[in-house]
C-alpha cells in the first residue's frame, strides 16, 4: 500500500514539529526541575554601613552598639539540620545574646565570637528568608575600645555544609 504525497508531506511535518517540541519542553523543565529555589546565604548585612547605638534592654546597657536583630537576613530553602553558625572574624569584637523570657530579658550569651544559633531562632519567609525574632538580640560590640569611625566588621554564616560571608561597616550617628 502506498501512501500518499500530501499524507507523507503531513507526516514528515508532524516528526519535526514533535522533535522541536521535545527539545523544547526539555530545555525548558530540566532547569525548572534541578533549580534549588533559593540557595543558602546571607542576604543582609553584606558590606552596608550600620549606625552604632547605645543600646538598653532591661538591665543591659552597650555603648557604641549594634543589635543585629534588625538588620541580619538569611535565606534558604534546603534544611540542614537545627543549628547555624555564627562566627565574628575581626578578634576585637563579640556578640551578647538576649531574649525575652515574657518579664525581662535574659542574656544566654556574652562576649562570644563563635555562636551556635538554634535554628527555631529565625522566623522563616514564605520566600525563604530568615529574620531574627522578635524577641532575640543579637548585640555586637566592640570588647576593650570604642570602634573606629567606618571600621568593618566580618563575619561568616554556616548552616549545614554551607557557609557564607556577611559584613557591616559601623558608623557613628552624624551630630546635628
Amino acid at each position: 500500500m502506498r501512501i500518499s504525497y500530501e499524507t507523507e508531506s503531513v507526516l514528515k511535518i508532524l516528526v519535526v514539529v514533535a522533535i522541536i517540541a521535545i527539545v523544547v519542553l526539555y530545555y525548558l523543565l530540566v532547569p525548572i526541575i534541578t533549580h534549588k529555589l533559593v540557595p543558602y546565604g546571607v542576604a543582609s548585612p553584606k558590606g552596608r554601613i550600620i549606625l552604632l547605638e547605645n543600646i538598653t534592654l532591661g538591665n543591659y546597657t552597650w555603648s557604641n552598639a549594634v543589635d543585629l536583630q534588625k538588620h541580619l537576613i538569611l535565606k534558604g530553602s534546603e534544611d540542614y539540620g537545627n543549628s547555624v553558625v555564627l562566627n565574628i572574624q575581626n578578634p576585637d569584637w563579640c556578640l551578647d545574646v538576649l531574649f525575652w523570657d515574657g518579664q525581662k530579658y535574659v542574656r544566654s550569651k556574652e562576649c562570644v565570637r563563635k555562636l551556635v544559633i538554634p535554628k527555631y531562632l529565625f522566623m522563616i519567609s514564605s520566600a525563604f528568608y530568615w529574620y531574627v525574632e522578635s524577641g532575640y538580640h543579637l548585640i555586637a560590640y566592640k570588647r576593650d575600645s570604642a570602634p573606629e569611625n567606618y571600621e568593618l566588621v566580618n563575619f561568616t554564616v554556616t548552616y549545614g555544609e554551607e557557609t557564607d560571608w556577611g559584613a557591616f561597616k559601623v558608623a557613628y550617628p552624624k551630630e546635628s
